[in-house]
């Protein structure tokens, strides 16, 4: 099948599906099957530390976010998840990235838990900058591999509080970094930069510096359409990821992810932890998969400029290499901002 006709499958079968967003971890309103608990395992020690790492599941108050489009090498993003996520046979699916772009999303917000015990601590300040792939979780069958669901992958997450770090490593596997932003004042005007603790090149004897990873701004003075109408929002970013499917998966799984985009998509993480004796391999290594869902929307809008990415090649931090970018001077081929509240649920094993 041709770039062409896998394109106009998709849209024939997709109809109305078209109204469903490229950003639906944000926006699902289809709740997944809730998680089943296993009261035979021990009760989680507490330290007793003013800022635990909570039980879920998780409030994201105020939430500021943008996102943008970037068009980016699927080949390499292929190589990522197979390195990140499909890393056992033992796995039941294998996640394939649906599309050739890659998704960046800026968030300000206040986090908190709704554990009846967790909630009492208080809201937590969070800025977050994170890339997502969209991709089709694929079932192992002894007919060979069926697409089964959709899932959104976080492969980096750069965040500014520590306690957002243990708590998203030790529950989910969010694969998040510590890092220092200059943020915006207004999220219509979405311009950021992000430091790390990095290296540029390796060897024995360099010591870690701040480094500058990467930086957003606008390509022009910043212009907006604003809308209190979330479907608008929701229309024009399905529209933007249908321009980047991936031609060569074939009819079969452009059909599916057409059929089935209108569900509520999760994010998937590989959760692991170093084994201590033999530090070559995971004592503990799971594939979680987790919903995220909008309780309010409060506005938002799509930029009608577009904005543009630089990323600093670091040997400590090889984002645009992994994910296929340019790395210099990236132009944005969609743009949107939105103020919402949404949450977090608990996780499921896959």
């Amino acid at each position: 099948m041709n770039k062409d006709m896998g394109r106009r499958s998709f849209l024939k079968l997709a109809g109305g599906a078209l109204g469903i967003s490229a950003l639906s971890y944000y926006v699902g309103t289809t709740n997944r099957v809730a998680p089943t608990f296993d009261n035979s395992l021990p009760e989680y020690a507490d330290n007793g530390l003013g800022f635990p790492a909570f039980r879920g599941p998780y409030l994201q108050k105020d939430a500021r976010l943008a996102a943008f489009f970037f068009n980016a090498n699927s080949e390499n993003l292929a190589a990522l998840c197979d390195r990140t996520l499909n890393v056992s046979e033992s796995f039941t699916y294998k996640y394939i990235p649906l599309t050739s772009s890659v998704m960046l999303v800026f968030a300000d917000m206040l986090v908190s838990s709704r554990d009846e015990r967790d909630k009492q601590v208080g809201l937590i300040p969070e800025t977050e900058v994170s890339f997502w792939v969209l991709t089709v979780a694929m079932q192992k069958t002894q007919n060979g591999l069926v697409p089964h669901h959709l899932a959104w992958f976080l492969p980096y997450l750069l965040v500014d509080e520590g306690n957002s770090i243990t708590t998203g490593r030790e529950v989910f596997g969010f694969n998040k970094l510590a890092a220092q932003f200059q943020k915006p004042a207004q999220i219509q005007k979405p311009d950021f930069t992000a430091d790390v603790l990095g290296f540029k090149q390796f060897g024995a004897d360099l010591v870690a510096q701040r480094e500058r990873l990467l930086a957003l701004s606008s390509s022009s003075a910043a212009n907006v359409a604003e809308t209190s109408n979330l479907d608008s929002i929701k229309n024009t970013t399905s529209a933007e990821l249908l321009k980047n499917l991936r031609p060569n998966l074939g009819g079969g799984i452009l059909e599916f992810a057409a059929r089935f985009i209108n569900n509520h998509i999760p994010l998937v993480f590989l959760k692991q932890f170093r084994d201590a004796q033999n530090t070559q391999r995971a004592c503990y290594q799971r594939l979680i998969e987790a919903p995220l869902k909008v309780e309010t929307f409060f506005g938002g809008g799509i930029f009608l400029n577009s904005y543009i990415l630089n990323i600093t090649s670091l040997a400590s931090h090889p984002l645009a290499q992994n994910l296929g970018l340019s790395g210099a001077d990236q132009r944005s081929s969609l743009g949107a901002w939105m103020q919402v509240d949404f949450v977090l649920g608990n996780g499921t094993e896959v």
